[in-house]
Parts: C-alpha cells; structure tokens; sequence
C-alpha cells in the first residue's frame, strides 16, 4: 500500500515514469494495451467520439510511441501534437515524424499544457489510471477551445477483473469509476455536455473483442464494462 497525499503521488509518477521507459523500450508499439488488436480497437472509438477530423487542432496526451497522432494526422487533422513525459521516446519521434508536433511534459502540469495553445479536441488515451485525475481533468481541459472535445480512454473501476487488477496494485494503479468521471466531468467550468460510452467484452473475440456501448450520460448497465469511453464538450463562449 502506498502512503497518502503528495508522497502518494510522487511514488506513483516515479512507478509510472520507471514503467512506461521500459514499455517504450519494447519494439511492438501497444504500450497499454496486451494485442495490438485492443490496442486498434480503442484508436477507432476514439476517433468515432470524435467526429470529423479534418481541419482539427488534436492534442494527444500521453502520446507513448506516437500510434494515436500518427493516426490522426493521417485522418486529416490540420496540426497534430503529441505529449508525453518519456524525453526519450518523444527525441526520436521528433527524428521520425517530425511533420507532428511532439512535446515533452507531464498531462498533468497546468501550465505546460496549458502553454500548447487550444486545441479542438484533446484525447487522454489510457492516462487517468495512471495520474491524479482532478489535476489531469483540470489540466487537459485548460487545452480544450470553444465547441472542442475531451476524449478519453480508461479501464472502469466498476468492472470486477478491472477492480481486481486496481486491488494487486493499490496506489498505483486507480481507475475511477463510471460515477465518479461522470462527476468529473460535470465539474469542469463551461462544460456543454459530457458522456461515457463502454466496452463490453464479447464471449466470442475471434474477429472483435468488444460491444461498444452506446454514448450516455446515464448509463445503467447490468454488467460494468470493462473499458469506457468519456466525452466532454466544452461549450462555445470561454469564461
């Protein structure tokens, strides 16, 4: 069990920073994910809650090996920037894909993100596990422009596997619940609507390894889905 407050923190962003540098190590490119088809799976989803991507400013927090930019590049979003606190995965993205903006810094530093300039959506795939999530969610949506989108990714602490895995290593890795980013996400200033959608495993995951669930904002399912999906749109006037 980790210890509480600021020292909770720090024990957790060093288990992280340590875990990550040896992931991106690794020559496959699924850092979070245990096949790269889960992996494609949640890239796709995030892109649907998305919406047309031409023309869009796309932040990319906790970018990891750059797949999700990479993508959304290719999708035709007119900039592209991809964040991370992995100085060295971020050095040599820059040397391979250097038509992409790549950044070093943490999600959760206000004014390191917040210094990026607006963007109109900015994505949070599979990082509220792993961070303070009122920082993140404060820190991230200080990026978001008038009429733009939070989209995020996140195992769901209401799942029982999910909640087991949060059990074997507590303090460190903290998925929320549906609940509890539902009220995160009303609590952001100037919010026009938020929204969660769930990933339900499939007993047959020969060919697609989820149902996705639809998008809600009160969702009332019998069996909590693995993985969810979360929305924010930010309304068009800045306070």
């Amino acid at each position: 069990m980790v210890a509480g407050g600021p020292q909770r923190e720090q024990v957790r962003d060093a288990y992280w920073r340590r875990t990550f540098s040896e992931l991106h190590a690794l020559p496959h490119d699924h850092v979070d994910y245990a096949t790269a088809a889960e992996q494609a799976f949640t890239f796709a989803a995030s892109l649907l809650a998305c919406g047309p991507i031409e023309g869009m400013r796309c932040l990319d927090a906790g970018c990891g090996k750059g797949g999700f930019a990479r993508m959304l590049h290719a999708a035709g979003a007119r900039h592209v920037t991809g964040l991370d606190y992995i100085d060295s995965t971020i050095h040599a993205l820059r040397q391979s894909d250097p038509h992409i903006r790549w950044e070093s810094g943490s999600v959760c530093d206000v004014e390191r993100v917040s210094g990026l300039g607006e963007f109109d959506r900015v994505f949070a795939v599979e990082v509220l596990q792993c961070v303070p999530a009122a920082k993140m969610f404060q820190s991230l949506w200080s990026a978001v422009a008038p009429d733009g989108r939070l989209i995020g990714v996140t195992p769901n602490a209401d799942n029982p596997f999910v909640r087991r895995r949060a059990e074997e290593r507590e303090g460190l890795y903290s998925p929320l619940g549906t609940a509890t980013i539902i009220a995160h996400l009303r609590a952001l200033p100037g919010v026009a609507d938020v929204g969660v959608m769930g990933f339900a495993w499939r007993e047959d995951r020969s060919r697609v390894l989820y149902d996705l669930l639809p998008l809600t904002s009160t969702p009332q399912w019998t069996d909590p889905p693995k993985r969810l999906l979360f929305l924010a749109a930010r309304n068009g006037d800045r306070p």
